[in-house]
């Protein structure tokens, strides 16, 4: 019985040194105190588990090792009934993970005990939304705007993204210019805005044409993963975009096969600092040398690239006329598809990998869909033989 005490003491102990190190802002220290409690042996299979390996999860996922997490979180069950806390951390872990199903119970089960939450509300509302399941997450939305006297900008923002996926795009432009007074500085707020209006713009001028395969959505979403695999940063995966978006302003891509340009595109942005020589590029993206060199000329002699400038998506927008549209897709396209590559460890394989994609962003049609993937397929072949 003394022993038992002693080890409750020793697991309060080290919660309190956990606790803290965070306030001090030692994440080092707060790690060694949770690992230290988790390699204690009267703390496995109990509550004070699972909460260790959530609040070691959500510090893996502020470093972006969301595989780490994935992994350690696959056969996660709770030893007992969860406590509030541990339903909200797991909740907003899952969010993260984007585990939409998981993160839907999680808060649930947590809104039943503490109702008043309305941060937890309004990432319920956000889950849903990602679930499809958009006249739940709008009831819930608009509850929460209600009772915060539409001030956070985070409620609006997730009520703009309904608006958005209903077609009001007016709305949806209403409530973002809310969310921006309300937090001028914040980038993600200033993204939507822009992609919204561009989306609205081009609406307008009846630019979308679905017929042919979108050569320029298609060889931003492969120069994307391409970067991430090759282990350039975002910075650089932004950069191929806006020269991507610019050429294509100017320019309309020639040919059948979106891999050419691609790999044109990255050596574009690439020649100037460490990189892949053309040669090397030609067989990553299984294409000649010559179709590269050729390509790559075409956006060099159309475009500018200073690799110093910023990417400017509003003055892209007012000067895109009737290729709007394409920028609107294009972004999710590079946007999916280098997150894809850079979670590839969660995927059993180039299946899973594909579906996984275009849940996030649909083919046009097939030809679509058999160029990206076969695209996904030499993506992933690449990360194995790297591993």
């Amino acid at each position: 019985m003394i022993e038992n005490r002693g080890s409750d003491s020793k697991i309060s102990w080290l919660w309190k040194q956990a606790a803290l190190a965070r306030e001090k802002g030692d994440e080092e220290m707060a790690r060694e105190s949770l690992e230290r409690l988790l390699a204690d042996p009267a703390v496995r299979d109990t509550s004070d588990e699972d909460l260790a390996i959530l609040d070691i999860s959500r510090m893996d996922l502020d470093h972006g090792r969301s595989r780490e997490v994935a992994e350690r979180l696959a056969d996660f069950k709770w030893h007992g009934v969860p406590s509030p806390a541990g339903l909200l951390l797991a909740g907003e872990v899952y969010l993260r993970l984007e585990w939409f199903e998981q993160a839907r119970e999680a808060f649930e089960e947590y809104l039943r005990a503490l109702p008043e939450d309305l941060d937890a509300r309004r990432k319920l509302g956000l889950v849903l939304l990602m679930l499809n399941r958009d006249e739940e997450a709008q009831r819930q939305l608009l509850a929460t705007a209600r009772r915060e006297k539409n001030s956070v900008p985070e409620t609006l923002t997730y009520l703009a993204m309904l608006e958005a996926k209903g077609g009001r795009l007016e709305e949806s432009l209403h409530l973002l210019l809310q969310a921006r007074d309300l937090a001028p500085y914040d980038e993600r707020i200033e993204h939507t805005l822009l992609r919204i209006e561009a989306l609205r713009v081009s609406l307008k001028r009846q630019a979308l044409h679905h017929d042919d395969l979108p050569m320029e959505d298609v060889a931003a979403g492969m120069v994307s993963g391409m970067l991430e695999l090759h282990g350039y940063s975002k910075d650089r995966i932004r950069l191929a975009l806006e020269v991507w978006n610019s050429f294509c302003e100017l320019e309309s891509p020639k040919g059948r096969k979106p891999a050419i340009w691609a790999a044109a595109l990255e050596y574009a942005v690439t020649r100037n600092g460490p990189h892949f020589t053309q040669d090397q590029l030609a067989l990553e993206y299984r294409i000649s040398v010559t179709q590269l060199r050729e390509h790559y000329q075409s956006i060099l002699d159309a475009v500018d690239i200073d690799p110093g400038r910023t990417a400017d998506l509003l003055s892209e927008t007012e000067k895109a006329g009737d290729g709007l549209s394409g920028l609107v897709r294009r972004g999710e396209m590079a946007e999916v598809i280098s997150t894809a590559t850079s979670r590839l460890g969660e995927f059993q394989g180039p299946g899973e990998l594909c579906t996984w994609v275009f849940d996030r962003v649909p083919p046009k049609n097939e030809t679509e869909r058999r160029e990206i993937e076969d695209f996904l397929g030499l993506i992933w072949k690449r990360s194995i033989s790297r591993s």
